[in-house]
């Protein structure tokens, strides 16, 4: 908003990452991305591909190519530079969605895609399974103020996600209030692709609590930022995760770990 004020424009989101520099870039109409298709072979693994091989790490999955791609799906991609470089069919991480197969408005023949979640970063509770995408708009809307949040899986009786996070604003609140608004708000997404809408039966027959929040002392993440700058970390690795988090940083964060997935 601020580059907005100050340029009289938004700027347009880019796609990339070091490996490769720019993989895509919105259009002028702000619509979704358009991959640049001269800077790199583009190669794309689809979701259930993907899923048979996190069940089995031998499995070679198998990959689509950018006129082969569908509206509407997840891809996981792969990228071989044009122009050199060590990356000979290197796995990004990254889980991309094309959104269309063209952008009609602009007449350009080329698939729109937008950044969905990184590859590995699904939470997977059965009937909701969970990106940091889903997580992060999910307690944008239940309008807490926070300062920042991590999360992974944990199973007991049941799976469920514990949510550890930090409250901004001497904001007030107990864990489960915190808690029973976050599900609220994931349960009004419209993410057909990972939330099971009815989960109003399985509250009613299971007793269905998904969501465990602990709320962690103020200052926390800064307290995890210094610490690591002390320890001479990379820029990257400054803030902890917001999906799976290791032992390590949740002891770093002094957060209390139940039992993993």
């Amino acid at each position: 908003e601020r580059i907005k004020d100050l340029w009289g424009r938004a700027p347009l989101e880019v796609y990339g990452n070091s490996e490769t520099t720019v993989i895509a870039t919105q259009t002028w109409d702000y619509d979704g991305m358009v991959f640049f298709p001269n800077l790199n072979f583009l190669e794309f693994i689809p979701e259930k591909e993907h899923f048979k091989w996190q069940l089995n790490h031998s499995y070679q999955p198998k990959t689509v190519l950018l006129d082969e791609v569908k509206a509407g799906e997840n891809y996981e991609l792969v990228i071989t530079n044009f122009h050199g470089g060590a990356m000979v069919r290197y796995r990004v991480g990254d889980m991309i969605r094309i959104t269309a197969l063209r952008n009609e408005k602009l007449n350009i023949d080329l698939p729109q895609m937008v950044f969905e979640r990184r590859a590995d970063d699904l939470i997977d509770l059965g009937f909701m399974r969970l990106t940091e995408r889903v997580i992060w708009q999910a307690l944008e809307n239940t309008k807490i103020p926070y300062r920042d949040w991590t999360a992974h899986k944990e199973v007991g009786k049941t799976a469920k996600l514990h949510l550890y996070l930090e409250l901004s604003d001497n904001y007030i609140a107990t864990e489960e209030d915190v808690a029973i608004a976050v599900y609220e708000q994931i349960k009004k997404l419209e993410d057909g692709l990972y939330i099971y809408k009815d989960l109003a039966s399985l509250e009613r027959l299971i007793g269905f609590k998904p969501i465990e929040v602990t709320l962690l002392p103020t200052g926390v993440f800064t307290n995890y930022k210094n610490q690591r700058q002390a320890e001479g970390v990379e820029l990257v690795h400054l803030k902890p995760p917001h999906i799976n988090p290791s032992d390590k940083v949740l002891s770093l964060l002094g957060a209390k770990m139940g039992s993993g997935a």
